[in-house]
């Protein structure tokens, strides 16, 4: 056999070093290709444990559930063993509508107005049985119905923990202040002094508790409130709803005195309150609370005369009602 030369020998070992390295991806694939088992498509039926060409009768197994359809109970704020008893939170009534007439801040700011003017009326004996007994019972009257709002507030407000027991006792001292005796003046100065430490920040109420809920009828009297109500409407609010340029100034003080308002004539239509069982009553009651709340929403527009148009509503049922009824 002959003999291959050097450099034939050096060709050959090159060939086949370059075939070698040409064949081991394909010799790795399939050795790789003979390890893998590969899973089966499922067979899929046309009725499985899922799929149902009706699923009410064949996928719904058993009677109908006795309760299906009905809601998921609400949980509301409340005490926890009884939680059907609603609540807004630190007591208040949920529900109560109070926020959608009257915001917390303004049943603030009334009240510290109202302390001004308690200021005023209790300070002497003397004073007291001439005319501040009269003027007083006004503003006690409207001090209950704000703390009685500010109890069953179904929001935010100040002192509404310590309102129901304040409530209760100024519609006392306003339904004693009829006469101007020593004694009430005496009474008259203890919610005096309450009602400074009230608006100061301190509670004089500790330990004492109230129903949320109010008694309207004992609350307060449709007299007192409504001699409120002219004081602010005619002199204060009329006023500013007969002058663009006052009402657009004046906006916070617009809102202040409308949301007093239609929460007077809230206060009036509930039930117990005098001729509030009377629908004609209670219509004009409605009047009241509906024009206030337009003056509001006018407000926060400023739009002038929506808000002005609302005023004279106002008036109107105001003079409507005392044609047919009269403060006792």
């Amino acid at each position: 056999m002959p003999q291959l030369s050097v450099q034939h020998r050096g060709w050959s070992l090159a060939l086949a070093a370059l075939v070698a390295l040409m064949a081991a991806p394909l010799l790795l694939a399939q050795q790789k290709g003979k390890g893998v088992k590969r899973a089966q498509p499922p067979k899929l039926e046309k009725k499985g444990d899922v799929f149902f060409p009706d699923a009410f009768k064949e996928g719904l197994v058993g009677p109908r559930p006795a309760d299906l359809g009905k809601g998921a109970a609400t949980v509301v704020a409340g005490n926890p063993k009884d939680p059907a008893v609603p609540a807004a939170g630190n007591g208040g009534l949920a529900g109560s509508g109070w926020s959608a007439i009257i915001s917390g801040q303004t049943i603030e700011d009334e009240v510290k107005e109202l302390k001004k003017l308690i200021d005023v009326e209790v300070t002497t004996p003397s004073d007291y049985a001439g005319k501040g007994y009269k003027v007083a019972r006004r503003d006690f009257s409207m001090l209950a119905m704000l703390f009685g709002i500010a109890g069953e507030f179904d929001g935010e407000v100040r002192w509404k923990k310590e309102s129901p027991i304040a409530r209760d006792v100024f519609a006392r001292t306003a339904a004693n202040s009829k006469v101007g005796t020593s004694q009430v003046f005496q009474e008259a100065k203890l919610r005096k002094g309450e009602l400074q430490d009230l608006v100061g920040g301190s509670s004089p109420y500790q330990g004492k508790d109230a129903e949320a809920k109010a008694v309207w009828s004992t609350v307060c009297g449709r007299t007192p409130l409504m001699q409120h109500l002219e004081r602010i409407f005619e002199p204060q609010l009329k006023p500013l709803l007969s002058d663009k340029g006052q009402f657009t100034a004046n906006l916070d003080k617009v809102t202040h005195d409308a949301e007093v308002i239609g929460a007077i004539g809230a206060v009036l239509a509930k039930d117990g309150m005098e001729d509030a069982d009377a629908d004609e009553y209670k219509a004009f009651c409605l009047k009241l609370q509906k024009a206030s709340k337009d003056i509001v929403d006018a407000a926060k527009i400023k739009n002038f005369d929506a808000a002005s148009s609302a005023g004279t509503a106002i008036g109107k049922a105001c003079a409507e009602c005392h044609e047919g009824y009269r403060s006792s």
